[in-house]
């Protein structure tokens, strides 16, 4: 089928030329010349969200790296498209073979696809005032990040543990950095390597300076009218051995920034693995969270034990649901999420798990799954984009029968098109 057949049939589908094409993008990539942007932008890289064209993501000597060493271009992030003159973003994925590609044409960028005889306005994320603020003689945007238009973002340490064993989700680049390159953040190669993996010792060090490095970098952005229409505030973290000092530190860093400014008159996400110990759910609630998180990335007990190995090993399958089941007595239905990868498993097998978390009060997310160079499914390949529709259309039926909302908003949610869905006659996606 080609790529004009795949549109008519998507948007048959979707009923939204916004999700349509949004899909189209993820599922095929762009092609983009970073050394052309370069050349032609003025302030590229540095002022707009950028990436490597590719990693190598691997264990070098004990420590997490990307393992390329040569020149590799910076390109976008993510990008902004307007369709029907509405904006959503996407997350940007690289492929030389795309139908689609960014092109420079007098100042404006656009997205060009000879086969569906369409082009697209383009617009480059653009870093936030915060990166221009020194912290500690680090930008501010290392402390607190700003993805999309407005989901303002914190992670609590670069890095999961699952890659010094072999046992991380089998999709997971982990976004590893160059060995030479150093951030703010506290990182889990430190934690193994000078700290030989004494969580309290580790965070003795590193825990003071980036609380209060994210402090004053969470005051700027949060006062800044440019990040908007809303304020969507996510603190995630990957996974620690130590797994109650990861939920004790990340809720000291939660209670920090609460102080400063509410998470309760926001949108406001806790997203981390589900503790051991229940007492802190409450705790999260207590701070001011409005929703609280878990990824479970794939549903049912043995592709959970076989795909995400380490999770599992930190929190089985049975407590993995009982912490969602309990979590929803305390923030409520709809205000507990569980996010999947979709396109790893039989689509009956994530349906059957969907159906049931929603008859919980939990709601189900996804993004769609993107081999990554590094990991150990680099070569498999990516669901088809038909596949994603129905499923994504029918996760409408079950936000619509449930009373459930999309994640963040267009402007913020960069993998998935359930808010596209809801964008071209207003109609719900059912």
């Amino acid at each position: 089928m080609n790529i004009k057949s795949r549109y008519d049939a998507l948007l048959e589908i979707l009923r939204s030329r916004p999700a349509t094409l949004k899909l189209l993008i993820i599922r095929n990539g762009i092609f983009v010349d970073g050394e052309e942007m370069a050349r032609e932008i003025k302030g590229y890289p540095e002022k707009f969200r950028t990436k490597r064209s590719h990693k190598d993501t691997a264990l070098v000597d004990g420590f997490l790296v990307d393992a390329e060493s040569g020149f590799v271009p910076f390109v976008p992030e993510e990008i902004f498209i307007e369709v029907d003159r509405r904006e959503s973003i996407v997350k940007l994925n690289v492929n030389r073979n795309s139908p689609f590609r960014i092109t420079n044409t007098h100042g404006r960028l656009e997205i060009h696809c000879n086969e569906l005889d369409i082009t697209i306005p383009v617009r480059l994320s653009v870093r936030p005032d915060i990166h221009k603020m020194k912290i500690n003689d680090r930008p501010g945007d290392e402390y607190v990040q700003v993805l999309g238009q407005d989901r303002v973002a914190v992670l609590g340490y670069e890095g999961c543990s699952g890659w010094f064993y072999g046992t991380q989700c089998k999709f997971c680049d982990a976004c590893a950095s160059r060995p030479q390159e150093k951030s703010a953040r506290p990182s889990l190669n430190d934690l193994k390597g000078r700290f030989n993996n004494n969580a309290k010792n580790w965070l003795a060090e590193v825990e003071a300076p980036y609380i209060s490095g994210v402090i004053q970098a969470y005051d700027k952005v949060m006062k800044d009218q440019a990040v908007g229409p809303h304020k969507h505030i996510h603190l995630m973290a990957g996974n620690m051995d130590d797994a109650e000092a990861e939920w004790r530190y990340m809720l000291r860093l939660s209670a920090a920034m609460n102080e400063v400014h509410s998470f309760s008159n926001h949108d406001s996400y806790l997203n981390l693995i589900p503790p051991r110990h229940a007492s802190f759910l409450e705790l999260s609630k207590k701070i001011g969270f409005r929703n609280i998180q878990f990824n479970m990335e794939v549903y049912g007990e043995n592709y959970y034990k076989s795909i995400c190995a380490d999770k599992h090993s930190k929190v089985p399958f049975d407590m993995f649901l009982t912490r969602l089941r309990e979590s929803v007595e305390i923030f409520g239905k709809g205000y507990v999420r569980c996010g999947f990868v979709f396109g790893v498993q039989p689509d009956d097998i994530i349906k059957k798990g969907i159906r049931e978390l929603a008859g919980m009060g939990v709601v189900s997310d996804y993004t769609i799954f993107t081999p990554k160079r590094g990991t150990p499914w680099e070569k498999r390949k990516r669901p088809d984009e038909i596949r994603v529709a129905n499923f994504a259309r029918w996760l409408g039926t079950i936000y619509d029968d449930y009373g459930f909302s999309p994640l963040y908003c267009a402007m913020s949610s960069r993998s998935c098109i359930m808010n596209e869905l809801r964008v071209s006659d207003g109609s719900p996606a059912s």
